[in-house]
């Protein structure tokens, strides 16, 4: 009988977390004007990104967009800090996992009930093509807005701008060779 209750107690977790992990959706906009009138590129991870896109097809359906500016020159004042990494797990295995999966294949038990289905971030190219403004980007915002519609949760009212480094420390590892 305890084993039947964790069962459906399992279950009725990981469609809670239904809401709480997703992708993203194709956005192929390179470059913009802006109000007054002078160009703005695309920074190179959004090149990357591009790139992909035309040369994996199949990537597509996890195109993304160019990082806001406010997020653009971010970078992990953590990157490769073992206690980040193991803080950034810890954080990563309560939080993402059910939608993103144990090694981020974006396999977790929720993902084939999400639509957009969450993006494999253990994917090297993507990973590298985007940096670490946009990385936290995401996991700050969240994915309920256009152009992503995803059940991404925000996480910035729920995780420090520390705990957002770690999780991203972590999160990187699985890209690694």
């Amino acid at each position: 009988m305890v084993k039947k209750g964790l069962f459906i107690l399992s279950l009725l977790i990981a469609a809670v977390m239904v809401t709480a992990c997703g992708g993203s959706t194709p956005v192929s906009e390179t470059k913009s004007e802006d109000t007054s009138g002078s160009e703005h590129h695309e920074d190179e991870s959004d090149h990357h990104a591009n790139e992909m896109d035309e040369h994996h097809p199949e990537e597509a359906a996890h195109a993304h967009v160019e990082t806001p500016e406010e997020f653009r020159d971010m970078r992990n004042p953590l990157a490769g800090n073992a206690e980040a990494i193991a803080a950034g797990q810890e954080i990563y295995e309560a939080s993402c996992v059910p939608c993103h999966g144990s090694q981020g294949a974006g396999d977790g038990p929720a993902a084939a009930a999400l639509d957009p289905q969450p993006v494999d971030l253990a994917d090297a190219p993507m990973m590298q093509a985007h940096g670490d403004g946009y990385v936290f980007w995401r996991v700050s915002k969240g994915g309920a807005m256009d152009p992503f519609n995803s059940a991404m949760l925000a996480y910035e009212s729920t995780l420090s701008e520390e705990e957002i480094w770690q999780v991203i420390s972590y999160v990187r590892t699985f890209s690694k060779d």
